[in-house]
């Protein structure tokens, strides 16, 4: 008998520390912040930054040109205040297979191909533990590979440059069009024009991407699957092209937050904030946030 009390009083105590145990365990994982694909399909909020030019003279700061030192602000206010930095790919595996994701995500993409994303950009995101989208204008590209001008304050990026974004993990490259980042090819960025037959518009837009592609894969031996669009301007048809052309996801310059889901087709189209000068870290993102 007593041996049987022994036994019983040992199964409850090993019970009980058990359940103490998961009780911990499971406490400690509800205090990390992630997303999983069994939250019940959830959506997370993305903030997505766009960014232009990067130059050091604050006389030229505008609209589309930040200083190097406004571009760290930014990256220090997001690291404090609980943001963390993904990559394109890294959303696009999200998307696609589910998965964790951070609890404030924000992604950071940056236009035009400007020669300064490699020069202050590449660097800032590597000694700051940051991650971007750099998009680039193969027309701009070919011309300053032809040049060989390499200038922080007014050149594009040569393909020697962005072979070497390709290569780092902290960079995940975008086609911004070969041509359509111009205003006298007669039209607006990647819009279609009045008149025009959907086929129409879709052999323009195919033949302008494609040709871009042909350039990344001839130069670099890699090729973009993010497209960005000039000037944010699009017609929805072009999304099925890209799809048909393996892209994984397209970024526009219409102004909003992205709600992002796994296993979903949601991540074409996805909105982003033009970050100008004059207004501080703190401010901007506040008004984000709001």
């Amino acid at each position: 008998m007593i041996n049987k009390m022994k036994t019983f009083c040992t199964v409850i105590f090993v019970s009980v520390l058990y359940c103490v145990i998961l009780g911990v365990l499971f406490d400690n994982i509800s205090t990390v912040p992630v997303f999983s694909p069994d939250s019940e399909g959830e959506s997370i909020p993305l903030p997505i930054i766009m960014y232009h030019s990067v130059i050091k003279d604050e006389s030229r700061s505008g609209m589309y040109v930040i200083t190097p030192d406004t571009l760290k602000k930014d990256i220090e206010y997001l690291h404090a205040n609980g943001y963390t930095f993904i990559s394109a790919s890294e959303l696009i595996d999200y998307a696609e297979n589910g998965g964790v994701m951070p609890k404030k995500p924000v992604m950071l993409t940056f236009d035009d191909g400007f020669y300064n994303n490699y020069g202050y950009v590449k660097p800032l995101l590597e000694k700051c533990d940051a991650k971007a989208v750099i998009s680039v204008v193969g027309s701009y590209t070919d011309e300053f590979s032809e040049s060989n001008i390499a200038n922080l304050s007014y050149g594009y990026l040569r393909w020697s440059d962005i072979y070497d974004l390709f290569l780092s993990p902290r960079i995940d490259v975008g086609n911004h069009s070969y041509n359509f980042h111009s205003m006298d090819n007669g039209r607006k960025g990647a819009g279609r024009n009045y008149g025009e037959t959907d086929e129409e518009y879709k052999n323009i837009f195919y033949e302008d991407t494609k040709k871009a592609q042909d350039r990344f894969m001839e130069k670099t031996g890699f090729s973009p699957i993010i497209y960005t669009y000039p000037f944010g301007e699009y017609d929805e048809i072009s999304t099925d092209v890209l799809k048909e052309m393996g892209f994984k996801m397209s970024l526009t310059c219409t102004e909003g937050i992205n709600y992002i889901k796994p296993y979903s087709e949601s991540l074409f189209l996805l909105k982003r904030y033009n970050r100008p000068s004059g207004i501080g870290s703190e401010e901007f993102f506040e008004k984000i946030s709001e």
